[in-house]
Order: structure tokens, then sequence, then C-alpha cells
């Protein structure tokens, strides 16, 4: 009786837990709507949304890339320091006389190339991801500092500032066009490809996946350097909004991630994500950045905030998932 009485208490617990976690970044982000448009005059209006939603291009695009590397079991820590440290590397090609398309091109193929360069360490070296990506971010963060010595490069280009922050296409701003235009692409690509659903079968059984012929050295591989293009895309956003490459540009950028996609239910184990759900952890993010602004609260407060949020989303996930044993 009590064996039984324990495993319906256990089966309540998981489908409680289930339950919130699926509705936290919907639920989430309606009360953190709710309160900031009651506690500040200066949320609630289509200027301060807009400029919430230009702002976040940079955040969205890299928790979206952040779901396939957590799909798969891995981690990135990296992003915050390889986008400042790209801005900068813009910024510099720009002010050497480059044209900014060619400077912006420059840009994303160095971002794949290190998103590959983490994939392959991690994958031909078998290092664990979170030890090679810190380590790429420490040498991000160092050459951003060195090649710039600790200063901003402004970019005086208008054109590109212009398109990439300020310019709108048929009433949209060109960062949220690139954000819908990647967030479709791989929300097809992971939901109707072989691609897709060999990542899904990487994260829930690697060695079953290995055993069915599945390969899951390029597929890992292929998803750091995914997470590579889009860095490298939100590095430009990121650049064009501030108007210079700054080296250290990007302070919570990785948490902030990382918070979205654990916002959005994935599992950190790997094997269990959405790219919809992400996005509304983004979002979720975003306003909570943008309110705590407008609420002048200080930035350590906000980590403290965002700390609590994620260790809230990881509780209901072992919860979900273990049935609270």
């Amino acid at each position: 009786m009590n064996a039984d009485a324990d495993a319906m208490d256990g089966g309540r617990t998981r489908r409680a837990a289930r339950l919130l976690r699926d509705l936290l970044p919907y639920l989430g982000l309606i009360l953190l709507v709710a309160y900031f448009s009651l506690a500040s005059d200066f949320f609630f209006n289509a200027r301060n949304f807009e400029r919430l939603v230009t702002d976040s291009a940079t955040l969205i695009l890299v928790a979206l890339g952040m779901t396939l590397v957590i799909l798969v079991a891995e981690i990135d820590l990296s992003v915050g320091a390889v986008v400042a440290l790209l801005s900068v590397i813009l910024a510099q090609a720009m002010a050497a006389g480059l044209p900014w398309p060619v400077a912006v091109l420059l840009t994303v193929l160095a971002a794949m190339a290190i998103g590959t360069l983490n994939g392959v360490i991690t994958v031909i070296g078998q290092i664990p991801s979170f030890i090679v990506t810190l380590g790429m971010m420490a040498i991000a963060t160092g050459l951003a500092f060195i090649f710039t010595g600790a200063i901003s490069v402004p970019i005086l280009d208008e054109t590109f500032l212009d398109l990439f922050y300020s310019v709108s296409l048929l009433g949209v701003p060109v960062p949220l066009m690139i954000v819908v235009v990647a967030f479709a692409a791989l929300v097809v690509m992971l939901g109707r490809t072989a691609f897709g659903r060999e990542l899904f079968a990487i994260g829930a059984n690697i060695e079953a996946a290995r055993l069915s012929g599945i390969a899951v050295r390029r597929n890992k591989i292929a998803v750091f350097a995914v997470m590579g293009l889009l860095v490298g895309v939100g590095a430009v956003l990121s650049a064009s909004r501030l108007g210079s490459g700054a080296p250290g540009s990007s302070p919570s950028l990785t948490l902030d991630a990382i918070a979205a996609v654990i916002i959005g239910g994935a599992s950190l184990f790997g094997g269990r994500a959405s790219m919809v759900r992400t996005l509304l952890g983004a979002l979720l993010i975003a306003v909570l950045n943008n309110g705590m602004v407008l609420l002048n609260v200080n930035v350590d407060s906000q980590f403290i905030v965002k700390g609590l949020i994620i260790l809230l989303a990881v509780v209901l996930e072992r919860l979900a998932s273990a049935g609270g044993r």
C-alpha cells in the first residue's frame, strides 16, 4: 500500500512539474508584461516594444543556436565573448577601409570557423564541450582586448548602421526580419528534415544513434558550425545597435541564451528542445532585461533574478523527469 501510494504521489508530482515546466515560458512572459506595464509608465508602448524586439535580436539568434547545441547534449559557454570579439573584428575591418558587405561576410565566416573549431575539438578530441568553450571564451576575451587596447572601435559607415538597426522594410525592422527567417528555417530543419530527427536521436541516446548508423560526429560538428553562423549574424546586429566594436559588449549574453533555452523546457541532458519555446524563453529574458532597466534595477540584482529563474526551470525539469524522487 505504501509503495502504491508513493508511486501515485510521484506520478502526481511528475505531472504537476511537467505542466508547470510547459507553462513556464507562457505564464512567465504574460506575468512579466503585466507587471512591468503597471510598474513603469514607459514599458507598454509601441516605441518601447519596437526597441525591445530590435535590441533582443542578437539574444534570440544566439538562443536558437544554443538550442541545437543543448539538444545534442553539449553546451557553448563562449558565445558572449565571441560576439564581442566578432564585433571588434567587424569594426576594425571597416575602419581599415573594407566595404561593409565584405566586412560582414568576413565576420560571419570567422564566426563559423570558431564554431566549427569548437565542434572539432569537442568531438574529435573527445573533450567536454563546456571545457572547450570555456577555453574559447578566455581566448576570445583576450583577443578582443588585445586588438582594441580595451577601447571601443567606432563604426562610422551610416549605410551599415541604418540597414541593420534603423531601416524597416515593409514596416518591419531588418533585425526582426532576420530573426523571423532564421527561426522559420530552424523550425523546418528540426521538424521536417532527416538532420533534425538525427539531432533528437543523438541527444536522446548517443550510443543507440551511433549503432543505427547516424553520423554522430559529423552532425555534432555541423551543430557547432550553425551555432557559429547564428553568433556571427548576432554579432553584426549587436555592432550595428551599439555603433561600435566593443571588447566587453556582451557580458550577460551567454547566461541569457542558456536561460532562454532552459526556460523553454529543453533538457540539459539532450534529446528534448523546441525552437518555439526557446523563442518564448528569449522573449521572456528580453522583457525582463528591458523592464528591469526601466525600473533602474542594478546589474547585480538582474543576475540574481535570472539565476533564480534558471534554478526554477531546472528544478521543474528534474521533478518532471524523475517524479520527485
